[in-house]
């Protein structure tokens, strides 16, 4: 397997796709009426995949393969090279090249950073040969990854870098708190910034302190509910058994703020989790049907998520794309309900429900909502915080477990205390997406 990584390449010859052939500049290739239909209702079915809307991607990849049977051949010829040289025209001589991905993951990152330290941030000079192979601009072509040589394309170095690395250690520990994604974007503009961004202790440290002192685990709720109101009010946070002061923690992680992050599970705020879930109904056929096999339809609904550092979380279960539930998923929403709501959606589906999540020490997610979509019903969902891919840490939640227990609706209520578990057959996990709107508390 293989993984594409950009790279700028003014003096190199570009590298293109085996089998791709990329229309020269100007070049208006004409395709005939039907086979450009095609190629419509291909890409609408690769934006309908893409949301999760199975059956309707289904449809409109039958309707390409009618017109075309060869559509998807069709679609890479002619639409991935042009799309490709529309971002080269926008973006300068921007390549995708494959690199090996096992020589990535051998690849020991942390050490790579702490070569860094030393170094000073210069401008590229072409004519200077130490600079062509001994560059300080980041470049994956310079790791020995595909024993290819690129230098990037950079501009002349910012008076700002010789600022000293205290008043820089500042500055992103304010970006960590108001942009994180700044502080990323930052760190991996050159080799001196890296080591600024990823191998500084204080910026690991920072980070510790923002995400994990925002977590409710579960072992704190338990410990304190077992405790009197007097015993309440004089608790210390080292009394604890997950105290929020993190120096008390890290010895548990080698001692290391950044292998704490990348081993201890957290609960993220900045965007919400999803789960896409498709499965298969088969119909009845028609009264005068003479087919031999009934209708199967491709059923497909949204699971949202979204939680907040005061142990609230809301939840919606909705059959709509994330863009019209995403923008309102707020415990702060009037109403309770989805101001886009169609009118061909029940108002029942459409509605946040908000409830209560801890965490505990190994990552599981406990969540608990009151007052859900069955009034005499109390619904507990338990999460596994994992990684997604492998690479994304902390991204994905795995379902373990999910019931309900029923609620005392009356005083001669004999039912109260059942347990009705509920199948995780269809379910699929919640994936983490960041959403740019969002703030901690709002």
């Amino acid at each position: 397997m293989s993984t594409l990584i950009s790279s700028r390449s003014p003096n190199t010859e570009e590298v293109r796709e085996p089998g791709l052939v990329e229309p020269e500049s100007g070049d208006d290739v004409q395709l005939s009426e039907n086979d450009a239909q095609a190629i419509l209702l291909f890409e609408e079915a690769i934006e309908k995949e893409s949301h999760g809307k199975m059956a309707d991607a289904v449809e409109k990849y039958r309707s390409a393969f009618r017109l075309n049977d060869q559509v998807d051949l069709l679609y890479r010829n002619e639409k991935v090279p042009h799309n490709i040289h529309k971002l080269k025209q926008k973006h300068g001589k921007n390549t995708a090249r494959r690199i090996d991905e096992a020589a990535l993951k051998d690849m020991d990152v942390d050490k790579l950073i702490e070569s860094y330290e030393h170094i000073e941030a210069q401008a590229f000079d072409p004519s200077n040969p130490s600079h062509i192979h001994d560059g300080l601009t980041i470049k994956f072509s310079g790791l020995g990854l595909d024993n290819h040589e690129e230098i990037a394309d950079v501009s002349p170095v910012s008076p700002l870098m010789n600022m000293s690395a205290f008043i820089w250690e500042q500055i992103l520990e304010i970006l960590l708190i108001t942009s994180p994604q700044s502080w990323f974007n930052f760190s991996i503009t050159c080799r001196h910034n890296a080591f600024l961004g990823f191998g500084n202790k204080a910026i690991w440290r920072k980070l510790c302190f923002l995400v994990y002192t925002r977590q409710v685990y579960q072992e704190n709720e338990e410990y304190v509910q077992n405790l009197t109101l007097e015993d309440r009010l004089e608790v210390q946070d080292s009394d604890l058994p997950i105290p929020n002061n993190q120096h008390l923690v890290v010895p548990q992680y080698n001692n290391s703020w950044k292998y704490m992050l990348r081993q201890r599970p957290f609960i993220k705020f900045d965007g919400c989790y999803i789960s896409v879930v498709n499965y298969y109904s088969e119909g009845g056929k028609g009264e005068f049907s003479s087919s031999w096999s009934n209708p199967v339809r491709t059923i497909t609904y949204f699971r949202y998520l979204r939680f907040y550092p005061d142990g609230t979380c809301v939840k919606v279960l909705s059959v709509e794309d994330p863009k019209n539930i995403v923008p309102y998923l707020s415990k702060h929403t009037e109403s309770g309900l989805i101001p886009s709501t169609p009118e061909s959606v029940t108002k029942d589906s459409q509605k946040i429900y908000t409830g209560k999540w801890t965490i505990s020490s190994s990552g599981e997610i406990t969540i608990e909502i009151a007052n859900g979509s069955v009034p005499y019903y109390r619904f507990f969902y338990h999460l596994q915080v994992k990684p997604l891919g492998g690479i994304y840490r902390h991204n994905k939640l795995a379902w373990a477990n999910y019931y309900a227990i029923r609620k005392r609706m009356s005083d001669n209520d004999d039912r109260e205390g059942e347990i009705t578990n509920f199948s995780l057959k269809k379910e699929k996990a919640f994936k983490f997406s960041r959403v740019r709107s969002y703030s901690v508390d709002n």
